[in-house]
């Protein structure tokens, strides 16, 4: 379930600050009790980078260069909808059980 959701979840955290990818992997780990490995979630980054829904960025503050993610425009608008779907989809199948 997660999974299929990840982009959105990646895109809600970083629409709480820049993160780098241990720190979306840390933080997903925490709210979701789901385990995302690199192998799963670099790709990702770089898919949503392309798309144009984040953006990356060098830093090196000291010799460890790290990609800081952040979440552009375009990205939060996605969010907004995904998420609005997620919600027009689970009311829909709770009104159509209970009633």
């Amino acid at each position: 379930m997660v999974k299929s959701f990840l982009d959105l979840f990646v895109l809600d955290l970083l629409d709480d600050g820049p993160k780098h990818g241990y720190e979306i992997m840390r933080e997903l780990k925490v709210r979701t009790g789901a385990r995302i490995g690199a192998g799963t979630l670099y790709p990702l980054l770089y898919e949503l980078e392309e798309r144009k829904l984040v953006a990356g960025e060098w830093n090196s503050p000291n010799r460890r260069s790290r990609r800081i993610y952040k979440i552009t425009e375009p990205g939060a608008k996605y969010k907004r909808s995904g998420f609005k779907g997620i919600d027009m989809l689970v009311r829909g199948s709770n009104s159509e059980s209970s009633g």
